[in-house]
């Protein structure tokens, strides 16, 4: 029997362990790295405010005024930062990862010219697994470059689980390869040319793995020694401060000296290190605030009272309403292009003899009418939420125009009229920005959700992945950040104008 038509003998078992994890490879990757970053995000703002706020004060009607905080340093900080040199360190073995994955893609393409009269193609799992974990340790270099302090927990969490995955995968390519096994074709991966031993492509393939893992590897192991390291020398200065440290209490001068610290132990430039108070809300930060998503949405919580009508049960009724007629525009917003697949393939004849689908078209342009913001959906939920907006800026701007009237005659002194006005008006800006939170970006990332997943189970892994990889990662990203970066500038500049205007 030629070998042509001999069946297919290669190990099942590392066949099917390639073509799962594969698939599985990029999605748990940045599932984790999404897990983990939300995870350290709310820790790291918790013990941030620990033990660090002064009383609560209740505005208007007895609700709760955002809290003033006091800025202390920790002694130990909550997330390790490394040295310029060291992130270098890390960006480059970084770097070396996506080389390792950008030689296996440049192997695949190589591959597919040189074996075209065989018809050799790689198959879906692996260029799933390409393009998305190219993409996904792109967004790692990414982050890692744009935030600080980098790298973080969530990167040490994603490398651990990249490397048990890389030589599981690795110890899975030497059983299949090591073995006789037949090549993928196109639209079968058991039916090319049989192989007895590991072809050149192959072992470039699997070496590149292994460039891979000594490089993930190395990440973990700089990232855990950097940590010890960092933290052995931080609790040896914090042992040297404490011997340092003045026996008497912090309002007392140190041995008689009239200049004396709490712990300088009387020295002439001694200075006691208290706690700061963080400037107030009104007031012009002296240098740009570094916040988290999770402190940005929970200092916003302390509107909630304000936006949401307690007193109203109509308006309360008219809340739900509105995300309930959300949810229904997520229904029509998938139904649209089903129905318009059905009507194509009646006018195919896909599924039996072709006529004119009436019904179908009918179906079709009633789905239309209620689709989108313009629809009959969206304005029936723009006309239910305009008495929730009113009732909002109603008592936001109550509450800030009594909590201005309640400071002291140094704050009215000190402060211009036009910036005071300013923050008066605030209160229709957030509600602005709530309202599109709400209705525009939650929608669409649901929107994005439901097209990944449906995509995936009704056509192909491959439309899944671009949409995935391409719209999500890519467009979401650069987007927003040019939006924010681009928009502070004419933001302040317009706030300084308007301020200048309504003085003159």
């Amino acid at each position: 029997m030629p070998d042509g038509t001999l069946p297919w003998v290669s190990n099942p078992v590392a066949q099917d362990i390639l073509t799962y994890l594969q698939i599985a490879y990029p999605i748990v990757l940045i599932c984790l790295y999404i897990i983990t970053f939300t995870i350290r995000s709310i820790t790291t703002a918790r013990n941030d405010d620990h033990d660090n706020l002064e009383p609560e004060q209740l505005g208007p009607g007895g609700k709760p005024l955002p809290q003033k905080s006091k800025k202390k340093e920790p002694a130990i900080p909550n997330d390790f930062d490394f040295s310029r040199p060291r992130k270098l360190l890390f960006e480059w073995l970084s770097v070396g990862v996506l080389g390792s994955i950008g030689g296996n893609i440049a192997v695949v393409i190589v591959h597919a010219i040189v074996g075209r009269e065989e018809h050799w193609w790689c198959g879906q799992s692996p260029t799933i697994y390409l393009v998305g974990s190219f993409m996904v340790y792109a967004l790692l270099l990414i982050t890692m470059i744009d935030s600080k302090p980098s790298p973080t927990l969530a990167h040490l969490v994603t490398w651990i689980a990249a490397s048990l995955m890389e030589i599981i995968l690795l110890g899975a390519s030497f059983g299949l390869y090591s073995r006789a096994h037949r090549e993928p074709r196109v639209g079968d991966p058991k039916g090319g040319e049989l192989q007895k031993n590991m072809t050149e492509f192959e072992i470039t393939e699997v070496t590149l793995d292994l460039v891979r893992i000594i490089f993930l590897l190395a990440l973990v192991g700089f990232y855990a020694l950097f940590v010890f390291l960092q933290g052995y020398k931080l609790k040896a200065e914090a042992a040297r401060a404490e011997e340092r440290q003045s026996l008497l209490a912090e309002d007392h001068a140190g041995n008689g000296a009239a200049g004396g610290a709490a712990n300088g132990y009387g020295t002439a430039n001694g200075k006691p290190h208290g706690p700061v108070e963080a400037p107030a809300g009104w007031e012009k930060p002296k240098e740009t605030p570094s916040r988290s998503w999770w402190e940005y949405l929970r200092a916003y919580t302390v509107f909630l009272p304000y936006i949401w009508p307690y007193k109203d049960r109509m308006l309360q009724v008219n809340f739900v309403l509105c995300f309930v007629i959300v949810g229904a525009q997520r229904v029509i917003q998938l139904l649209v292009p089903i129905q318009a697949g059905n009507i194509t393939d009646i006018l195919a004849g896909v599924d039996g003899p072709v006529y004119m689908p009436w019904g179908a078209i009918s179906l079709y342009i009633v789905f239309r009418i209620f689709q989108g913001s313009n629809g009959l959906l969206g304005a029936a939920r723009q006309v239910l939420w305009i008495p929730i907006e009113q009732y909002s800026y109603r008592e936001l701007s109550v509450a800030a125009f009594e909590h201005v009237h309640m400071l002291s005659l140094e704050f009215h002194l000190g402060k211009k009229t036009g910036e005071v006005l300013s923050a008066l008006g605030k209160g229709s800006s957030l509600n602005t920005f709530l309202e599109s939170i709400t209705f525009n970006v939650l929608p669409m990332l649901i929107d994005l959700g439901v097209a990944i997943v449906y995509l995936l189970i009704a056509f192909d892994s491959y439309y899944a992945l671009v949409i995935a990889v391409i719209t999500f990662l890519v467009h979401l990203y650069y987007h927003s950040d040019g939006i924010v970066a681009g928009r502070h500038p004419p933001t302040s500049y317009e706030r300084k104008q308007r301020g200048r205007r309504r003085q003159e």
